[in-house]
């Protein structure tokens, strides 16, 4: 069904990971000129005529098997013909024969979504600086000793296939027939996507493809000195557009800006993945529309019904999805004129003040040979009186590079000692993997760091109801991020939003929990590298992330009671799961949860009384999405008492990323790391004071 996408294992050289977070379709991704590629020329020599590749009658086309969203395997096709090139037959001495460069223009690929194939432009292909593919053949064998008209011709054709700047052997089953000043030819191969770097794809929640592609060149090739060779292609036809189905006006358009606008017009968090203005964007559209609804992929709530009730639901009902269907069924017809503009309504989800905007007082910018960083910064609210926070949004700056952001309060005693650590690198803030590291227990100024706000990717506003986080006159927070970067960093200056209320108001207290899991992950059966050895992963981790690249994993084990060994033997060769039982630390409600993995994420879930009569999924996530980490807020907050069981349990599949360098995987810091983390909203009763935490 993702179609489009599958070419990017055809002819593409990036690599998925990232896909989800990163702005996918620019501008210049989404409008393409449909041009005839320019190839080398060929001059016949002796016995031989030239023959040129006439785009008008050829295409360059892949198939190859996909699963979408979890429906049986299917065979999907794709093509362009953007193709250009010559072949130099002799007909009486075929060895002799030569075949140019043949050139494919990228950019021109185009499936039955406009969408999905403007998303394998940006993401896969980055066919707009690097828009030609191209073939140089090497040999032509098995060649008859001559080549007659009307009559079929079969040879294998051997040579590189270049994208990118990465080139790959593949050898041709070619069919040929020389007739009329014409010789046509269906060359056929079967590639791995991996050998390019680019597959199998797979996008959570929505297509994966297996490893093995068909590609298929069709190929009329005429005789210049007879025909013209035409250099002008037109952009493939929209044959189906019926005109019929439900009314833009009175029945599209209303769901598009209610569901849609908020996150997918100019400036919203969703525009750099889809961009709408006009009924005509929409219409453009209509079968992507179609397709991510009906696969529940947008618009993004990735947990299940099989929970308590959740506020703010942001899924389609059945009805609502079956009209997008039908309208995209009949070819996206407007009722209105294509220019109309689609409004942008209230978001239907969180709202929160900006009372305080605390932006980093300093742009930051790491380096790529440190992937992974962690950087703490102070934010100063300058409060001179007692404050409650009672809702945050954070704003990032530079979205792509950053992986998640945690806010943590701390008292006005341990503000001498961050602004001790601030910049003695020469770098704004400091290095923090395992959080600011101040104002812990034992430590120089005494008082107590507290997570209170954190952010990733797919993140709402988050706003308290009638409880709050109190601060003092003095107090601070620290802002953690954690920046991921593949190519040169860009300058960064994210922003938290908070919304207070005076710390005279009648609010209740809210405790943010933080329970975790520990993290095994073996290698899959049949690869061996030195980091597939626990003990050599784990000493790189120490390598990278100090002393946390050991400790957090063994003091998860340990306060799980569970050994390595234990947890590592959930892994099929696939798929890998853990759980930890943690104790609720007070009398009082959870009125908000949220889970967090990285991306060979699979499933989450967090469950109270877990076994019992009582059992209460507070959260369940079945298909783990890395681009969707959403903070949920209860519809109903659930009453809890101190010492029942919280239970959060993740499990992970390697076959997400089948071309990650292997690694045996612990909970550490790194995007290439994993996870298993949970935090969720409690507000205890009047006058309980929560438990500390093991060891706290």
């Amino acid at each position: 069904m993702l179609s489009s996408l599958l070419l990017a294992g055809f002819l593409g050289a990036g690599v998925y990971g990232w896909v989800e977070v990163k702005p996918l379709v620019s501008p210049e991704y989404r409008n393409v000129a449909y041009t005839v590629p320019a190839s080398p020329t060929l001059t016949a020599a002796g016995g031989e005529t030239v023959y040129r590749i006439d785009p008008t009658r050829s295409k360059a086309s892949y198939a190859v098997n996909e699963t979408f969203v979890g429906a049986s395997l299917h065979r999907a096709t794709g093509t362009t013909q953007g193709i250009a090139g010559d072949i130099a037959l002799n007909p009486s001495s075929p060895s002799t024969s030569r075949v140019g460069r043949i050139v494919v223009n990228l950019e021109e690929l185009h499936s039955d979504n406009s969408l999905r194939d403007a998303r394998l432009r940006a993401a896969f292909l980055e066919s707009h600086a690097n828009p030609l593919a191209t073939f140089d053949a090497t040999s032509l064998d098995a060649l008859p000793a001559t080549i007659r008209p009307q009559v079929p011709v079969e040879f294998t054709m051997s040579g590189n296939l270049t994208v990118k700047g990465v080139a790959a052997p593949v050898v041709w089953k070619v069919d040929g027939l020389l007739a009329n000043g014409s010789f046509t030819a269906t060359a056929t191969t079967t590639i791995k996507l991996s050998t390019f770097g680019v597959g199998p794809i797979s996008i959570v929640g929505l297509v994966k493809t297996e490893d093995d592609a068909t590609l298929t060149l069709h190929l009329t090739a005429r005789d210049p000195s007879r025909f013209t060779i035409p250099r002008e292609i037109s952009p493939p036809s929209d044959t189906n557009r019926s005109g019929d189905g439900p009314s833009f006006a009175r029945s599209i358009r209303p769901v598009i800006e209610q569901h849609c606008a908020s996150c997918h017009t100019a400036g919203q968090v969703g525009a750099a993945h889809w961009q709408i203005a006009t009924a005509s964007d929409v219409s453009k559209t209509a079968s992507a529309v179609a397709l991510v609804t009906t696969a529940r992929y947008m618009p993004p709530w990735p947990a299940s019904d099989k929970g308590v009730p959740l506020a703010h639901n942001r899924s389609l009902d059945g009805k609502t999805i079956k009209l997008l269907s039908d309208w995209a069924a009949a070819g996206g017809p407007l009722d209105v004129d294509g220019g109309t503009k689609i409004r942008t309504p209230k978001s239907a989800g969180p709202q929160v003040r900006h009372d305080l905007t605390l932006q980093m007082p300093e742009g930051y910018a790491g380096s790529a040979d440190h992937p992974n960083d962690y950087r703490c910064f102070v934010l100063d609210p300058k409060l001179t009186a007692p404050t409650y926070v009672t809702g945050y949004a954070f704003g990032p700056d530079q979205i792509q590079e950053i992986h998640h952001g945690q806010v943590f309060h701390l008292p006005a005693a341990a503000r001498a000692e961050a602004d001790a650590l601030a910049g003695q690198d020469g770098k704004p803030g400091w290095e923090c993997y395992t959080g600011p590291a101040i104002g812990v227990p034992g430590g120089r100024r005494g008082g107590r760091s507290e997570l209170i706000a954190g952010w990733a990717p797919g993140q709402d506003p988050v706003a308290f109801h009638d409880a709050g986080i109190l601060l003092q006159p003095g107090d601070f927070v620290v802002l953690q991020v954690h920046y991921h970067y593949d190519k040169p960093p860009t300058l960064d200056r994210s922003t938290l939003f908070l919304q207070t209320d005076p710390g005279t108001a009648d609010l209740a207290q809210i405790h943010v929990v933080n329970p975790l899991a520990p993290v095994e992950i073996p290698c899959s059966p049949g690869q061996t590298a030195p980091l597939c050895d626990r003990a050599a992963s784990v000493a790189q981790s120490v390598v990278e992330y100090g002393p946390s690249g050991q400790f957090i994993e063994e003091g998860l084990l340990q306060g799980c009671r569970k050994s390595a060994a234990e947890v590592a033997a959930s892994f099929d060769g696939t798929v890998a799961s853990s759980s930890c039982d943690s104790r609720i630390p007070a009398n009082g409600s959870i009125i908000g949860v949220m889970g967090h993995m990285h991306t060979l994420g699979k499933s989450f879930r967090m469950t109270l009384d877990p076994g019992t009569p009582d059992e209460k999924v507070l959260l369940d996530i079945p298909t783990w999405n890395f681009g969707w980490q959403l903070q949920y807020e209860l519809a109903t907050p659930v009453t809890v008492h101190r010492g029942e069981t919280v239970r959060i349990s993740c499990s992970w599949d390697r076959s997400l990323e089948p071309n990650r360098p292997p690694k045996y995987i612990t909970f550490a810091e790194g995007t290439e790391d994993e996870m298993c983390f949970n935090t969720y909203s409690l507000v205890p009763d009047r006058g309980q004071v929560p438990a500390p935490p093991p060891g706290g």
